[in-house]
């Protein structure tokens, strides 16, 4: 995997930005007219606060990382306990309170106390699960600025059966996003990283509702034959 190229319209959100966002959900959260949408602001902006606090990256997220003129720090970098991440013949380097929009910088800064000059490039990668109906459900490392709809894609695409506009954000139990609040984001062309998509978050895809026709025969079945004993019951 190398970096995906930097696109200013998938740019990953600042801490102005989140902060601004933070405020914007919050006034959100209480002027919502019903229960679940002001509930979905609410865990929204908590999150989006805990981001500020803690940063993006979390034990097992990976990073990669290219730094030109040095072969032997090219890699792929994985989050260890406490947020640390280790390369060769340095002290661990701790990602606690760094946003991914600030990883760039902020590595360039520590690997250059050992190296003149440092020109590093990172993409942050993010582990959610992409679940329902899609055609290779399952967990991925996709990067942070990935459209959530190439998500979908990068998961073998909607099947047959997908009812995408029933497309759910999940954390655990908790939907983040419904289907209607998500499917505006989407329209948007929005991020793992707009959407402040944390790792293990789960993105499900919805079915399309069948009707059981069976079950409605016999449905069917049982309330004639309730009808018929209560006529005989009756004429006795």
């Amino acid at each position: 995997m190398t970096p995906v190229p930097h696109d200013e319209s998938h740019a990953q959100a600042t801490r102005e930005q989140l902060q601004e966002l933070a405020i914007k959900t919050e006034q959100e959260a209480t002027a919502a007219a019903d229960a679940p949408t002001r509930q979905q602001k609410q865990m929204q902006a908590a999150t989006i606060r805990g981001r500020l606090r803690d940063g993006d990256f979390e034990v097992g997220d990976r990073v990669l990382l290219t730094v030109r003129g040095d072969s032997s720090l090219g890699d792929t970098v994985t989050v260890r306990a406490g947020r640390m991440i280790r390369l060769p013949n340095m002290p661990d380097i701790s990602l606690q309170g760094v946003l991914r929009s600030e990883l760039q910088d902020y590595l360039t800064t520590q690997l250059g106390r050992y190296i003149k000059r440092p020109d590093v490039q990172t993409t942050s990668l993010v582990r959610v699960a992409v679940m329902g109906s899609v055609n290779k459900p399952g967990f991925y490392q996709l990067p942070a600025d990935l459209a959530l709809a190439d998500a979908i894609m990068i998961a073998g695409g909607p099947t047959q059966n997908a009812d995408v506009d029933r497309t759910q954000l999940k954390r655990g139990s908790d939907v983040i996003y419904s289907s209607a609040l998500l499917g505006q984001e989407v329209a948007k062309g929005a991020t793992l990283d707009q959407l402040n998509i944390r790792p293990g978050d789960q993105i499900e895809i919805g079915a399309k509702h069948k009707t059981n026709w069976a079950l409605i025969a016999s449905i069917v079945g049982i309330t004639a034959g309730l009808v018929s004993t209560a006529v005989v019951l009756t004429r006795r």
